[in-house]
């Protein structure tokens, strides 16, 4: 049996300003095995252990100028001790494209006992720009 901790931001969008690392926010806690779900920002494992974590996103569609041909890029990350000495780890990168732009990500890296997780995100567009919905889980079979 698993043990399983999920996130979930709904429809509420959160507004991410350029070029400045995010911690993503959730609104709910679907799955709360262990009690890991400690915030509405992060995981924390309550034991040392191999985890598979998962985070899906769907930014904004975005709108560019026209005659604006300068590249966006967005990207996310998850974060260890998102409030300390901050770790990141299963990093990922996409070019924006017209209409809403999706990333499911799943990266298996050490749960540390007692140390939060988080996702963060990051964008160079001109003006803040929308995460409308995520998703983020950690998944173990150690115990």
């Amino acid at each position: 049996m698993a043990t399983v901790c999920k996130l979930y931001r709904g429809e509420k969008p959160q507004i991410i300003p350029p070029e400045t690392w995010t911690l993503i926010s959730y609104e709910r806690v679907i799955s709360n095995d262990r009690s890991m779900a400690r915030s509405l920002a992060t995981i924390m494992p309550p034991f040392d252990g191999d985890f598979l974590w998962a985070r899906n996103l769907r930014w904004a569609a975005i709108t560019i100028p026209e005659g604006d041909a300068r590249n966006r890029q967005f990207m996310s990350r998850f974060i260890r001790d998102p409030h300390g000495i901050r770790d990141d780890t299963g990093a990922a990168d996409h070019l924006a494209t017209p209409g809403r732009s999706w990333e499911t990500t799943c990266w298996p890296f050490a749960g540390q006992a007692s140390q939060h997780v988080g996702v963060e995100v990051w964008h160079d567009h001109h003006e803040p720009w929308a995460v409308e919905h995520a998703q983020f889980t950690a998944t173990t079979w150690d115990y």
